[in-house]
């Protein structure tokens, strides 16, 4: 049995670091100290363990297995600590915290905007970074700590995250105003007769509404133009569909189809902004289609933080704000 009085808490605090930084230097500029502290507290920590912790590659230090086994304990252990030795506060009046928020472009355009003038009101001092959802391993990040909440399209969630409603939303087909479509009948015949922007947000997601993709048991789903739902329908009625692009980011599409004679499967968060912006219009799908229900996630332990909890109080209420405003909205 290794001796335990030669392990401080800073020891553990630089391990944390550099596991999570993958190199001295940058666990270094977290911490505020400098990279000799950080060498020399490595060398301590590794005399008491026995182990090499990390090995250093081409692409950062890598942690040995029985670091990764350590992390296990010493994470929880230390935010525990950290629980039990100081009552958290936040003040956003005076808070200058930047918080990590992850979701996709979508939503970034539409609720997000209206989250960062409630932020600028309430809290003037505070930043907001967002990220890609495409980029990320969510489960991963968030255990991590590296993002504070994730805002998408859920399927099962682990138990250590908190899963909230965030908003319902439904998608309707986006035009031009002068759109051959945009008046009169519409059904699968008319959406056979002009191009389709298919969204695929996604390589690693399948080209459908339904596709998901598993990270560490947290299902996500990436929202899509859902190509091959449409295509059954078509071909149920001896009908084939056109594509006219292939899109990556659904923020481009409004721009796509102003121009042009494509209609294109969005979001109608989406759909209402490009209206007012490019002068486009909507027409309902002639077919069934099941709700957009968008969540957040947080972690249990971490989401539970006062500027976390204020942070989701914060953007649950730009999305209701937005709800209540879209109904003065007419198509």
């Amino acid at each position: 049995m290794r001796d335990i009085h030669n392990l401080d808490l800073n020891l553990i605090r630089i391990f944390n670091a550099v596991l999570d930084e993958r190199g001295v230097t940058k666990a270094a500029d977290r911490l505020h100290v400098t990279q000799s502290a950080i060498s020399h507290a490595l060398a301590r920590l590794r005399e008491v363990i026995g182990d090499e912790l990390f090995i250093r590659g081409p692409d950062g230090m890598h942690p040995t297995p029985r670091a990764m086994e350590l992390s296990q304990s010493f994470k929880p252990a230390l935010r525990q600590i950290e629980a039990a030795i100081c009552e958290p506060v936040f003040d956003p009046a005076t808070s200058d915290m930047e918080f990590s928020v992850a979701t996709s472009d979508y939503i970034t355009a539409t609720t997000i905007a209206d989250f960062m003038a409630r932020l600028r009101a309430r809290a003037p001092n505070a930043r907001c970074r967002v990220r890609s959802l495409s980029e990320m391993n969510i489960a991963e990040e968030l255990d991590r700590g590296s993002i504070h909440v994730a805002i998408g399209v859920f399927g099962k969630t682990p138990t250590r995250f908190v899963r909230e409603p965030f908003f319902s939303d439904r998608s309707v087909w986006l035009m031009r105003k002068d759109h051959p479509a945009a008046t009169g009948a519409f059904g699968l015949r008319e959406l056979s007769m002009f191009p389709h922007v298919d969204i695929l947000i996604s390589d690693r997601s399948e080209a459908h509404g339904g596709g998901t993709i598993d990270e560490g048991g947290l299902e996500r789903a990436h929202i899509t133009s859902n190509p091959r739902h449409i295509e059954g329908l078509l071909d149920a009625q001896g009908l084939a569909r056109r594509v006219g692009t292939t899109v990556s980011h659904i923020l481009v599409v409004p721009s796509l189809v102003a121009p042009t004679d494509m209609i294109a499967f969005t979001p109608l968060r989406l759909a209402e902004r490009a209206a007012r912006a490019l002068d486009l219009v909507w027409r309902e799908p002639p077919y069934e289609t099941p709700p957009l229900e968008v969540s957040m996630l947080s972690h249990r332990t971490m989401g539970a933080h006062p500027s976390v909890r204020w942070l989701r109080h914060e953007l649950i209420e730009s999305s209701r704000s937005y709800a209540s405003d879209r109904h003065q909205i007419v198509p």
